[in-house]
């Protein structure tokens, strides 16, 4: 599967293609979540037909200019250092671009395949003139969701990346869906107020303080491995393929689509209407049988295990479908996925360091603080620096929701003499909960402590 292209969208890591995990646990019908999805009274399900065009600009697009209100700070940005409010920057752009339902979405690729810029109340304003209220870079290579509250990959509600979980024509076309779903749930369904959202979303709504719900933006849904999708009632290829998503990476509750429709997929424009009406015939009996993963989380996504899909076999209804099996996808992380040459601490939560040295006469010591309490004793390095391998050390507490401070502190720091040598201590990098805490690249030369934070997410 050719992932981290626009057919296949973010790493093989991300959590769009990661399927749901041996471990995952389901909500009980009963449970409210669960009960809200299936059966909510007053809530109907529905479908986003034409909801996202995609646009891929060639190097024969005019070079167009593009003004915002507002735009991301994520790191993607690539189009200089344009302010974050009421700026403006070129990019080249389809002239058919348009704008799709009442939030002005849209994504343009840029000619490279791998940036695209994703709107939110685009318009076109003249000749090669657009505007957007609100503007977000990303990249196709990445992991299509932010690493830390209030933080945007996307202009989802959550978050999130427009790209991330839309059903594309091709997919339909082909009869399978290879990755999670993007779905929204009702006012009505989303809460709490709150707690309106949980890993990996990064937001929600303006308007959360309304929710009068308890289903959270980023929650997982999904459809249990247990359940015979050929005895549900499913009557087409198309409705077999979402139903087969839903049960083999399951859909991420990304938005809110008003006070009584829960939708089920976004799809692109450009799908047949016999595509949609086919969508519509069977999206009932999936919808009865979507349920909570309860232990969806940074350190367990879709809910851990073996992530492995299962072969199903298609039904008579879909018998045209072609059955792609992905690669087990992993945790989103830069992490190594080895053991940890050191455990520190106890506790549910876990970060992970990457340590080395230039040594001297001797290995550098070192201890590891987490706001400001010292855990374990005096740690010695051991790989070197230069040759680009760490140490991998793992620091385990139980840390509440917000940001924390983390001390390394170089305790044996040595200088030869010019030319002669030093004795130097790195962390290379960072993870917590399998994911990348940024600034954690410290440069220890001489004796003291050097700081980084990470964030702990309410989940």
């Amino acid at each position: 599967m050719a992932y981290e292209t626009v057919a296949q969208p973010f790493a093989p890591g991300s959590i769009w293609n990661t399927p749901i995990g041996s471990n995952a646990q389901f909500q009980a019908a009963s449970g409210a979540q669960t009960a809200s999805i299936q059966h909510q009274a007053g809530v109907n399900t529905w479908i986003g037909q034409d909801a996202i065009p995609i646009y891929q600009a060639k190097s024969t697009d005019p070079m167009a200019t593009w003004t915002y209100e507002s735009r991301a700070t994520n790191s993607d940005w690539t189009f200089g250092n344009t302010s974050s409010m009421n700026g403006s920057f070129q990019m080249r752009t389809p002239s058919d671009v348009q704008f799709k339902t009442g939030d002005g979405w849209a994504i343009i690729v840029s000619e490279d395949g791998q940036h695209y810029i994703e709107t939110w109340l685009g318009g076109k304003t003249g000749n090669n003139s657009y505007h957007a209220s609100y503007v977000v870079e990303n990249t196709v290579t990445g992991d299509g969701i932010a690493n830390v509250p209030g933080a945007h990959e996307g202009i989802r509600a959550a978050g999130m990346s427009l790209m991330g979980g839309l059903v594309q024509k091709s997919e339909l076309d082909a009869g399978h869906i290879d990755h999670a779903v993007a779905m929204a749930v009702s006012t009505t369904q989303a809460g709490s107020a709150a707690s309106p959202y949980v890993w990996p979303a990064t937001s929600a709504d303006n308007f959360s303080g309304s929710y009068s719900g308890s289903i959270p933006l980023g929650s997982l849904i999904a459809i249990p491995k247990d359940v015979d999708l050929t005895k549900i009632g499913i009557t087409t290829s198309e409705g077999m393929a979402l139903a087969k998503a839903y049960q083999n990476y399951g859909g991420y509750v990304t938005d809110t689509a008003g006070p009584n429709t829960m939708q089920l997929a976004y799809l692109e424009q450009g799908a047949s209407q016999k595509q949609v009406d086919n969508l519509f015939k069977d999206i009932g009996a999936i919808r009865a049988h979507l349920e909570l993963v309860t232990n969806n989380t940074a350190a367990t996504p879709a809910g851990g295990g073996d992530h492995a899909l299962p072969s199903t076999p298609a039904p008579a209804a879909a018998a045209t479908a072609t059955a792609v099996v992905p690669p087990v996808a992993t945790a989103p992380s830069t992490g190594s996925t080895a053991q940890p040459s050191v455990s520190l601490g106890s506790g549910p939560d876990q970060l992970l360091l990457k340590v080395s040295q230039d040594a001297l006469w001797g290995d550098a010591q070192y201890t590891i603080s987490v706001d400001g309490k010292q855990i374990g004793g005096v740690q010695t390095a051991h790989a070197a620096h230069g040759s680009g391998q760490s140490d991998l050390i793992s620091v385990s507490g139980n840390w509440g929701q917000g940001d924390h401070d983390v001390a390394v502190n170089f305790l044996n720091d040595v200088w030869a003499g010019a030319g002669r040598g030093d004795r130097n201590l790195y962390v290379d990098s960072a993870t917590y909960h399998g994911q990348d805490v940024a600034g954690a690249h410290l440069n220890l030369q001489s004796n003291g402590a050097q700081h980084f934070t990470f964030h702990d997410y309410l989940v």
